[in-house]
């Protein structure tokens, strides 16, 4: 590189930070994209991808606690709902019984 072309570098470089754009980021203007800028892109995508992919993974493992949680809580509920019905049946019996004895 001679001199001649490092001050033009240099001119270049402060002209971008006068205007304020970001060295090596990603452009919306197809004009003032750079070589890099479409690798760097897939990189930011794959980033996103891959973050897209953990939530997704942390989703499937609360769905997942939460469907055992609900078929736990459905036996229990089973199990209590069987066991009112037998209070309620025993406590018919022996009000039957009672009746028939005269008692009540």
């Amino acid at each position: 590189m001679t001199n001649k072309d490092a001050k033009m570098f240099a001119q270049q470089i402060a002209q971008l930070e006068d205007t304020g754009q970001n060295i090596g980021s990603y452009s919306d203007d197809p004009g003032k994209r750079g070589p890099n800028d479409l690798e760097q892109r897939i990189e930011e995508l794959m980033r996103i991808s891959l973050s897209h992919q953990n939530l997704n993974a942390d989703l499937r493992k609360e769905v997942m606690f939460y469907k055992k949680k609900c078929e736990h809580f459905e036996y229990m509920y089973n199990q209590l709902k069987k066991e009112k019905e037998d209070l309620h049946s025993k406590g018919q019996s022996m009000l039957n019984e009672f009746r028939n004895k005269g008692d009540v």
